[in-house]
């Protein structure tokens, strides 16, 4: 009866503070939970699905993409995952520049053994630099002036950009200008995971400006969701 009712109430309709509807699309009924999850690894599509059990099918809806809303939705779903004892999720559909109502992200929420959790991490390593423009639609400006080594270009709300190094590369991403801006520097690794940036600024001002990282699972998560720029 326990397990019963916890199913009934996940696949409740959730809520938060942004106009977002959570729901869970599909269910294993026969998996059985043995641990609270706080993982929310993406699955690599090279690992071994047969290490895999599958536990849910959970989608986000909204109707407008308003500062806040993505990144809300990405802790919707990790924490209905999580509370069904998934530790791991693959993208299954998402359209979040549909005009109008009804845009979504839904994803398929798995159980991997922790001894085989490393294995599908490893699969993730690259040499790559992902930079992300604003998760909404900017009112104030048109979008980042953002330089990778020496390639400038404008980064643009809800895309993303990507580029390859070579090993023992010093990359540097800077926002604005040298004197109105941030910077930030890495060295690619032989063995590392892709690096994430996003950028901040205050009232739209390089002048108080910064970058940060996302995490890996939010990191590739945005980048199976947003338009390649």
């Amino acid at each position: 009866m326990y397990k019963i009712l916890s199913i009934l109430f996940l696949i409740g309709i959730g809520s938060s503070s942004f106009s977002q509807k959570v729901r869970v699309t599909g269910y294993n009924k026969d998996f059985e939970k043995l641990r609270d999850s706080q993982h929310f690894d993406y699955v690599h599509q090279d690992f071994d699905g047969t290490k895999l059990i599958w536990v849910a099918n959970i989608k986000v809806s909204f109707d407008t993409v308003i500062p806040g809303m993505i990144g809300e939705s990405y802790f919707e779903l990790k924490d209905r995952a999580n509370q069904f004892g998934a530790n791991a999720y693959k993208i299954l559909a998402s359209d979040i520049y549909k005009i109008g109502q009804d845009k979504f992200i839904e994803i398929g929420v798995y159980w991997i053994r922790m001894e085989d959790r490393n294995e599908n991490l490893l699969l993730h390593h690259s040499h790559s630099i992902y930079v992300f423009g604003f998760l909404g639609f900017h009112q104030d400006i048109p979008g980042y002036d953002v330089k990778v080594q020496e390639t400038e270009f404008v980064m643009q709300s809800l895309t993303y950009k990507v580029s390859t190094f070579p090993v023992k590369t010093k990359v540097t991403v800077q926002l604005g200008t040298n004197s109105r801006g941030s910077k930030v520097e890495c060295y690619i690794e032989e063995r590392m995971f892709p690096k994430f940036y996003y950028f901040n600024m205050v009232k739209g001002s390089f002048k108080n400006a910064w970058i940060d990282e996302y995490s890996l699972s939010y990191g590739v998560f945005l980048s199976k969701i947003l338009r390649k720029g």
